[in-house]
C-alpha cells in the first residue's frame, strides 16, 4: 500500500505543480481593463472554446459548454446528461436577448453538447458542420433552427460578418486525434463522449466595423490557412496541440493580431469555482513563455470568466 501511494505521489505532484504555476501565469495575464465602454464590442468566456462576442445589439456564442462532464463519465463511457441548470444559469447571465446566433466549430462533446439546448432555450438559430446538426436533430431541435455551414461561407449577423475556414484538430490525445470520424445519424441524447465524432473542424473569423477576431478553437491547423487574412485579437485554443511555435507561426503571427487570448486550456472535466483548473499536461509554461517572446508583435492576454471585456485593444 505504501509503495503504491509513493509512486501516485510521484506521478501526481509534477501534474499539481504544472497546474498551479499553470494558474498563476492565467492570473498575471488578465485583462484589467475595466468596464468595457458602450457600444464596444466584447468578449464574455465561459470556459473551454466558449466565447459569446456581443455589439450590445446581436451576440454571437460560440462553442458553449458548461456542463464540464467528470473524466469519470466521460473515459467510462457513461452517457453524458446536459447540466440544464447550469445552461440555463448561463442564459440568464448573459441575457437570453443578447444570444442571437449559436455556432459551433466541431462537433466534440466539449464544444457541442450543450449548444442545441442553448438554443432550445435562447431560440437563436445554430450553425455548424452536418455532424453538429444530427447532435442538434438528436436533440429535438426543428430542422428551421439549423444551418450547415461549408468552407469559406459567410454570413451575416446584425453589424456582423461571419466567415467560416476549414481547420484541423489538434494531436490531443497520444498524438492522435480523438474520436475522428462523423455523426450520420441524429444522435440520441444522451450520449457518450465516444458518440461525438470530430465531424470537420472550423475557425471562424468574425469581422465588424470596430475590428476583427478569430475564434480558433481546436490547437490544430492547415498550412497557410490565414493566407491573406489579418485581424486584430485572436482566440487561440491551446490544449493538445502540437509544435508552439509552429502553431504560433502560423496561426497569432500569420494574422498579424494584437493581441492573443488562449482559451481551452482549463481542465474541462472540473468545475469552475475558486482557482483555474488547468488540463494536465499542456505544457502551459512553455506555451507563455514561446507566446512572450513575441511581445513586440502582439500581447498576450486571458480572459476573466464570466465578464465581459473589449474584443479589441483600446
Amino acid at each position: 500500500m505504501y509503495k503504491f501511494i509513493f509512486h501516485a505521489a510521484i506521478v501526481t505532484l509534477p501534474v499539481l505543480c504544472a497546474s498551479c504555476a499553470g494558474s498563476s501565469l492565467y492570473a498575471t495575464h488578465l485583462i484589467r481593463e475595466g468596464a468595457p465602454a458602450k457600444n464596444t464590442v466584447t468578449v464574455t468566456w465561459l470556459g473551454t472554446a466558449g466565447i459569446l462576442v456581443s455589439d450590445g445589439k446581436t451576440g454571437i456564442l460560440i462553442d458553449p459548454y458548461v456542463s464540464r462532464f467528470s473524466m469519470g463519465k466521460v473515459f467510462f463511457g457513461s452517457k453524458l446528461k446536459p447540466d440544464m441548470g447550469k445552461i440555463q444559469q448561463t442564459v440568464d447571465r448573459l441575457g437570453k436577448k443578447n444570444i442571437s446566433l449559436i455556432l459551433v466549430s466541431h462537433s466534440h462533446f466539449d464544444h457541442v453538447a450543450d449548444a442545441p439546448y442553448f438554443a432550445g432555450i435562447t431560440g437563436a438559430p445554430i450553425a455548424g458542420t452536418e455532424s453538429t446538426l444530427n447532435v442538434c436533430r438528436g436533440a429535438g431541435l426543428p430542422e428551421e433552427q439549423i444551418v450547415l455551414v461549408t468552407n469559406g461561407q459567410t454570413m451575416k449577423a446584425g453589424a456582423f460578418t461571419i466567415r467560416f475556414i476549414e481547420s484541423r484538430h489538434g494531436p490531443a490525445l497520444f498524438g492522435r486525434v480523438p474520436y475522428p470520424g462523423a455523426i450520420n445519424a441524429p444522435l440520441a441524447q444522451p450520449a457518450r463522449a465516444s458518440a461525438y465524432r470530430l465531424g470537420g473542424v472550423y475557425s471562424i473569423i468574425i469581422s465588424h466595423p470596430s475590428g476583427t477576431l478569430v475564434h480558433h478553437g481546436s490547437a490544430g491547423f492547415i498550412p497557410n490557412m490565414y493566407d491573406g487574412i489579418s485581424a486584430d485579437t485572436l482566440f487561440l485554443g491551446i490544449a493538445g496541440r502540437g509544435d508552439t511555435e509552429a502553431y504560433l507561426t502560423e496561426t497569432a503571427l500569420k494574422l498579424k493580431v494584437r493581441d492573443l487570448v488562449p482559451i481551452h486550456f482549463d481542465n474541462f472535466f472540473k468545475p469552475l469555482r475558486g482557482d483555474m483548473p488547468i488540463l494536465p499536461n499542456q505544457r502551459i509554461g512553455e506555451f507563455f513563455k514561446k507566446a512572450g517572446a513575441h511581445g513586440a508583435v502582439f500581447r498576450v492576454k486571458t480572459l476573466p470568466l464570466g465578464e465581459p471585456c473589449p474584443a479589441f485593444s483600446r
